[in-house]
């Protein structure tokens, strides 16, 4: 068991204290880089399977960055070793990220070595930062049986032919997953806190990410009435997607996770974090494109590839704040469903409107749900902050 908790599941001190590093936050800068890099391979491909390789590139990135999660979150990584691992591996991501874009094009193989090596780094960093941890280094080496081989998949699939390159790919993530649920009784070191913040802080720098698309959108926009109301519309959106997440969500996941017990904490945040938040990032991803689309001409009624990325992207990631919800508390999320399915039926269906009211239509719907569950959890709310 962790010395990082108590047999009743209660946090130590060393547990409360431990916070993010600034190594860590540097660390996903780069991966963040790569989750807005896939705005420029949708943009590129906005059909049905551009739509779908461009999620299934997320999740290869997001399921990279999910395991040095993991790993940062169960070893010391303020050595100088580590450190050095650490920024290798950010190296080949960086190369990653830049590549993204191209991940289906001639030059595929930069995409594929560079995460190749990046996988490849984060379970010899892991089984080097638990090499005195048997129980833990024991699981390591499990999940390292599966994750070096969906590696090498992953690799082949950057020198196939586009046209069979995602089935590799689909096949690499396909063994990491099977893989993970493999080792799910395996004792995995979970610090609740430091383990919610990580993934929080993610989101919330993706969520930065797209304002900073939003503004770079804006910056041809003649500084006129509408360059106001397109900034603020915008932005009003990932105000709300940020009040879907951290205005409850975030801090009862933290709760749940902490109160957990230390057997059960493995597989909790398992499906809580690696699976669920996939939905969560794949959805300001999508989002950031609807507006990218938006502020192109704000006048014009927004493509069907702009209103499909715009309902998908605040559905998506309902849905995901949904499922984590449901996974931890073990409670449904009806408003939060109802309007996943709202938004994305006005979204298509405003065909014919300009694009920048199109948006604010369906942020408006958001907004009102988000009001209505406010309310009512209101009490819940101030119990748990106590």
């Amino acid at each position: 068991m962790s010395e990082l908790t108590r047999v009743d599941g209660e946090p130590t001190a060393a547990e409360e204290e431990r916070k993010t590093s600034y190594l860590e936050l540097f660390f996903d800068l780069v991966f963040v880089f790569a989750f807005t890099q896939v705005t420029a391979l949708i943009l590129e491909d906005t059909s049905v399977q551009g739509f779908a390789r461009a999620a299934l590139v997320l999740a290869m990135v997001w399921w990279a960055w999910s395991a040095y999660a993991w790993m940062t979150n169960a070893v010391d990584i303020e050595n100088i070793v580590t450190r050095l691992i650490m920024f290798a591996a950010m190296a080949a991501g960086f190369f990653m990220a830049l590549a993204v874009p191209d991940a289906f094009q001639d030059e595929a193989a930069w995409f594929a070595v560079a995460y190749f090596v990046v996988r490849i780094l984060q379970s010899t960093l892991f089984a080097w930062g638990v090499r005195n941890d048997p129980e833990n280094l024991r699981a390591t080496f499990l999940l390292a049986r599966w994750f070096v081989p969906a590696a090498v998949v992953a690799l082949v699939g950057g020198f196939v032919d586009p046209d069979y390159r995602s089935w590799f790919w689909l096949a690499s993530l396909a063994i990491d997953v099977v893989g993970t649920l493999f080792v799910a009784s395996a004792a995995w070191r979970v610090s609740p806190s430091h383990f919610a913040e990580r993934f929080a802080l993610i989101v919330i720098i993706a969520l930065g990410e797209s304002i900073v698309a939003i503004g770079i959108g804006t910056s041809s926009l003649e500084r006129d009435a509408t360059y106001a109301v397109s900034v603020i519309v915008a932005f009003a959106g990932v105000a709300a997607l940020w009040w879907t997440y951290f205005d409850f969500t975030a801090i009862g996941l933290e709760r749940a996770l902490r109160r957990a017990a230390p057997e059960l904490r493995g597989p909790l945040a398992r499906d809580t974090f690696t699976f669920y938040h996939y939905p969560i990032v794949l959805g300001v991803i999508f989002y950031a494109v609807a507006a990218k689309k938006t502020l192109e001409h704000p006048l014009d009624p927004l493509p069907e590839a702009g209103r499909w990325a715009l309902g998908l992207g605040i559905a998506t990631f309902l849905v995901g704040v949904a499922l984590t919800r449901w996974r931890m508390i073990h409670r449904i999320a009806w408003e939060r469903l109802a309007a996943a399915a709202i938004t994305l039926a006005v979204a298509v269906a405003l065909d014919r409107v300009d694009a920048i009211v199109a948006v604010a239509i369906v942020v408006a719907v958001l907004v009102s749900f988000l009001a209505v569950e406010t309310a009512r959890l209101r009490e819940v709310r101030v119990d748990m902050r106590r």
